[in-house]
């Protein structure tokens, strides 16, 4: 009973505040799914997922009631809120097969500001990427690392790939005390890691 007040207050909130209808745009009929309470460290973890997801494609009206769950839950400071719209969130994304499923398990082992600005640089190497000019010849050219073999399958597999390697640099970082996790605006304040000699070692500076 819980999940069915949940999913329809949140369904007719949205509908009501987009000023849509089921007809209009949202699919009726939204499978009943299970509240996942959403603290705010998952709440940004996975919603900054959603985020990306959103900008790959326009997703229309269905889009536009995400997004409006995102902003009612990024004004949130309860976790009972944020699991509601998150409710709402999952299932208006559940009629779409890539549609990104929720982190569970294993918390991030940074704290919760740093991994905010880590996600955060994320987000704009995924964008950086993903908006990059002449795609056909950067896919050709830009191939995954030798013992993978193969090609990316498209400019969204490339941006994703290398997004997520910034994420782990930065993780990598501040576990070896390079990184403090602090941002100079939309850049982390990062101490590369040292050069390696010809001889396997480190040179020192």
């Amino acid at each position: 009973m819980v999940v069915i007040a949940l999913r329809l207050c949140n369904y007719n909130l949205i509908r009501h505040l987009v000023g849509i209808s089921a007809s209009e745009g949202i699919e009726a009929d939204f499978p009943l799914l299970e509240v996942i309470i959403m603290n705010e460290k998952n709440w940004i973890k996975n919603t900054s997922e959603v985020s990306l997801w959103l900008e790959k494609e326009d997703r229309g009206d269905n889009g536009k009631a995400i997004e409006l769950s995102i902003m009612l839950g990024n004004n949130s400071n309860d976790d009972d809120m944020r699991s509601t719209y998150w409710t709402a969130i999952r299932s208006i994304g559940s009629v779409y097969a890539d549609f990104p499923k929720a982190r569970r398990g294993r918390e991030s082992a940074l704290p919760d500001e740093v991994e905010q600005n880590a996600i955060s640089v994320k987000n704009a190497v995924y964008a950086a990427f993903a908006g990059i000019s002449n795609q056909d010849v950067v896919l050709a050219a830009v191939l995954p690392h030798g013992r993978t073999g193969g090609a990316y399958a498209d400019i969204d597999a490339l941006a994703t790939h290398y997004a997520k390697q910034a994420y782990n640099a930065l993780v990598k970082g501040y576990k070896e005390g390079r990184w403090d996790g602090s941002m100079n605006g939309e850049i982390p304040t990062m101490t590369p890691p040292a050069v390696k000699s010809a001889e396997g070692g480190q040179e020192e500076e």
